[in-house]
């Protein structure tokens, strides 16, 4: 068989949108078969979706508190499963770039999501994706 198929992984639901799409709340998650790529895509406007990455997967040295305000917008219990997700920017000339700094958390037991900006000052915006690739394969 040819070609890659997505595997649907459920419905999310954002109650504040996502930034710059603040009027749309929910979403499927996708996942690319055999890749590291998933796909956040709203099932309210078809043409509006996000390439995400697993930044675990990629950033073994990827750290952050989720803040006590994140926890409550997304009703996190002690023991709820948690899926970060870290939006991929294709940008030309063959790159692409993480946003470590704006993860997206979901609490895996209600399916909530969240866009949620980072205190910490050590991640940027624009992470560049294949040149930490580089680094992890010396």
């Amino acid at each position: 068989m040819s070609g890659s198929q997505q595997v649907e992984l459920g419905r999310l639901f954002f109650e504040d949108g996502i930034p710059g799409f603040s009027h749309l709340q929910f979403f499927q998650l996708m996942q690319e078969e055999d890749s590291p790529f998933f796909l956040i895509q709203s099932t309210e406007e078809k043409d509006i979706g996000f390439w995400v990455i697993d930044p675990f997967s990629l950033f073994p040295d990827y750290k952050f508190e989720l803040s006590n305000v994140a926890k409550e917008a997304l009703r996190v219990e002690e023991d709820s499963p948690i899926g970060v997700f870290s939006i991929v920017t294709i940008r030309g000339n063959n790159q692409a770039t993480v946003n470590l700094k704006a993860p997206i958390i979901v609490n895996l037991s209600n399916r909530m999501g969240r866009q949620v900006i980072l205190q910490e000052d050590i991640y940027s915006i624009r992470q560049p994706l294949f040149e930490q690739q580089a680094v992890n394969r010396k």
